[in-house]
């Protein structure tokens, strides 16, 4: 154990020790101290307050140190100007007020709401679906017997095809030209709907006189696609004449319109095609010879 009393050693201990203590002391030399005597100024009195009276000469509601700062005259909501919010019976105007609602819902929700154009999008194509959505009539709304006699089918044929006789407008122009005319009037005419308003209540009358005809079982499916597309074009019709007051009504119809059309032509067809086997019990002056009047067994 006499190594640890070795003069060597002790003498590196010595210097090694002053070296880390001169670092030490360099290392901090220059460093700003933190004063302990530290002054606060504290006042002797507090300052007194002074008290401003408000007054409101004028008896507007508004102080009238603050008038000046005001531009618009105050507002007094009365019963007769709180009227309770009406939503818009329009198809314009609901549309409107759902795209609204949709980009306030996205202001709320935020990041986790879907994109602008997807709510916009759901919002137009629900009020889409109410709109071109239309009545249906089924077997219910008319009247079907069972006699399948010559003499009953004779009648119906002549029925149905009285009424494309008796009801039509042969005059009037396709109603897409109509509805031009109606939203860009030829120079010198004024807007005029009343030729839509027409055409309109022929496919009314069509569809209604169609409702009262009695109906031979066999011929009931087609009778009743019949009534329906009337119907439809009706519809379709009816709000072009509506598109001052309602633009987005008759847009979102047209969307439909050109099924309706071709759904009529079709729905024609096959009634030809369902009274064709019957040609021979039709005489030559018969209305209904507008359906059969190119059947093979006639000619």
């Amino acid at each position: 154990m006499d190594y640890y009393r070795n003069p060597k050693i002790i003498g590196a201990f010595v210097i090694g020790f002053a070296i880390v203590i001169g670092t030490y002391v360099i290392s901090n030399f220059g460093e700003p101290r933190t004063a302990t005597n530290i002054q606060y100024a504290v006042a002797d009195e507090a300052p007194l307050r002074v008290f401003i009276p408000v007054s409101d000469q004028d008896t507007d509601g508004i102080e009238d140190w603050r008038d000046q700062f005001v531009t618009a005259p105050a507002v007094t909501i009365t019963e007769a100007t709180a009227e309770d919010y009406i939503p818009p019976d329009t198809f314009t105007g609901q549309m409107g007020v759902a795209i609204m609602e949709n980009l306030i819902s996205i202001k709320a929700a935020g990041p986790i709401m879907q994109t602008k154009d997807q709510l916009i999008g759901e919002a137009i194509g629900q009020l889409e679906e109410v709109a071109i959505a239309d009545t249906i009539y089924d077997f219910k709304d008319i009247t079907v017997t069972t006699d399948d006699s010559n003499e009953a089918i004779r009648a119906y044929g002549n029925a149905i095809s009285d009424i494309l006789f008796t009801q039509s407008k042969p005059e009037l122009k396709n109603e897409i030209i109509l509805l031009r005319d109606y939203l860009n009037p030829p120079e010198g005419k004024v807007s005029d709907p009343s030729d839509l308003d027409t055409l309109a209540t022929v496919y009314k009358n069509y569809r209604d006189r169609s409702l009262e005809i009695v109906v031979p079982r066999r011929f009931a499916k087609e009778h009743l696609d019949l009534i329906n597309v009337y119907h439809a074009l009706h519809v379709d019709i009816d709000t072009m004449t509506e598109a001052w007051e309602d633009p987005m009504l008759p847009y979102v119809r047209l969307k439909r319109y050109e099924d309706d059309a071709d759904g009529l032509a079709l729905a024609l067809k096959n009634m030809y095609n369902a009274i064709e086997p019957y040609a021979a019990v039709f005489e030559m002056n018969d209305p209904a010879m507008i359906l059969t009047g190119f059947s093979g067994e006639l000619q």
